[in-house]
């Protein structure tokens, strides 16, 4: 039942009686839950288990949390989803890490632990921004085995020792997820490279459309043209170096004999990079289709979701040429693994679409690995963010007949609200998240 009107939540039982009480307490208190530390195995990584004190009619539902980044056992979905009386764990991996192939197995332990206690009957994925790509690959070869990520359309295949016979989620929830190697991909400056910078595709010229006051932009039809076509080429030339090295080492004629240093000049790092459609809020702006959005008065709206956010990417302007900001210092495997997605010659960025990439190019694409994907799922983009397009096409491409999506108004990428009249939208999205769990016959 693909589900795109506000009927999917308003006809949800409302929270449980204990739910909405620990959740009017907050998402931060300590009184609402206790947390144990879990390792997963020897080498595979470790966890934190939130446990509710009080369990509601719904305890049975347990989620598990991970991110390919950094320490995660204090990001909200613990807390949040605790207080509304789920026991929910999250998963750390130790270690410079490959691909979404690595993190797999410390996922897997993760879930067959919350099957052995009593009360849990179901488990759900949580992901989170790149967490998203991550929980996308994992659910997609857990129901599909390792041909799902290791086919020949990838350039760079799983490793199917990783992913074998991976536990089994029952259901997905993607918070604002981003659409995989596409994010870093669209984040290569076309104006940047060893030799220096070109005029004619840089982005933060006021000649070209870029306002240095503002750090905002208006880009002429013909500018965006050029340089998405640029960005189109670099890209492909750089994904082409990086295969050509791998080659090499494959063959025994690298720099060294397992991978190598990988750096690209000009493509940014998290939020950093040159993207058109940072400081030019006209691009990726509103979904095609209309979608539940949760407004801050409480109600749900039905309608075309509009992004509310403001001009972003202006601290790219001082981290031009910076190696920590601007470049990808990575290696020919990482670089692969994480970043590397075939565009082809008609790639553009519109106000409602990205056309013209290969999906199914990269094993982390979150797009071509929701192809795969049959659990309950629930997509929740946040309103004053970049990715309300970019998740409806997550959402278009979703298997599951048990699919969802639907926008948090004025939620910030990190949940919170980007004006103060939009309220308590950290509260909206996990109150949303565990209203689609409790709906009768889902789980």
């Amino acid at each position: 039942m693909a589900m795109g009107l506000a009927a999917l939540f308003l006809s949800a039982p409302p929270l449980g009686a204990q739910a909405q009480e620990a959740a009017s307490q907050g998402p931060l208190d300590t009184e609402a839950f206790r947390t144990t530390y879990i390792r997963l195995g020897l080498n595979d990584g470790e966890a934190l288990l939130y446990q509710p004190r009080r369990k509601g009619e719904d305890a049975h539902i347990a989620f598990v949390y991970a991110h390919p980044s950094g320490n995660i056992f204090a990001e909200p979905p613990g807390a949040e989803m605790a207080t509304r009386g789920h026991y929910t764990i999250m998963v750390n991996v130790r270690g410079a890490e490959t691909g979404d192939d690595a993190y797999a197995p410390a996922l897997s332990q993760a879930i067959r632990y919350l099957r052995t206690l009593p009360h849990v009957r179901r488990v759900v994925l949580i992901g989170h921004s790149g967490g998203g790509h991550l929980a996308a690959f994992y659910q997609n070869v857990a129901e599909n085995g390792p041909a799902a990520c290791s086919g020949p359309e990838k350039l760079y295949p799983c490793d199917v020792r990783k992913v074998a016979n991976l536990a089994k989620p029952d259901g997905l929830v993607l918070l604002d997820p981003t659409l995989g190697a596409f994010h870093q991909a669209s984040s290569l400056d076309p104006a940047q490279d060893e030799t220096g910078r070109k005029s004619d595709t840089d982005m933060f010229l006021p000649i070209n459309g870029y306002d240095l006051q503002q750090r905002s932009a208006r880009y002429p039809d013909a500018f965006i043209r050029r340089f998405h076509a640029a960005q189109q080429a670099r890209n492909s030339a750089v994904v082409d170096e990086a295969l050509a090295r791998l080659a090499l080492i494959q063959n025994g004629e690298g720099r060294f004999s397992d991978d190598e240093p990988f750096v690209v000049p000009g493509m940014g790092v998290t939020s950093s990079g040159a993207r058109l459609y940072q400081p030019d809020v006209r691009l990726l702006s509103h979904t095609k289709g209309a979608y539940p959005l949760w407004k801050a008065d409480g109600s749900i709206v039905t309608t075309r979701l509009q992004s509310t956010r403001p001009a972003m990417g202006g601290q790219t302007i001082e981290a031009l040429g910076t190696l920590e900001q601007m470049t990808q210092n990575s290696t020919v495997r990482r670089f692969l693994a994480n970043s590397a997605i075939h565009m082809a010659q008609d790639f553009a960025i519109t106000a409602d679409d990205i056309r013209g990439v290969d999906w199914a190019s990269a094993m982390n694409s979150t797009p071509a690995n929701a192809q795969g994907i049959t659990v309950p799922t629930l997509i929740l983009s946040m309103g004053c963010h970049y990715l309300l397009v970019p998740d409806e096409i997550i959402y278009t491409h979703l298997r599951a007949q048990d699919k969802s999506f639907a926008a948090i108004e004025g939620a910030t990428h990190v949940f919170t609200p980007c004006k103060p009249e939009y309220g308590d939208s950290k509260k909206r999205v996990f109150d949303a998240v565990a209203q689609w769990a409790a709906q009768p016959g889902r789980f």
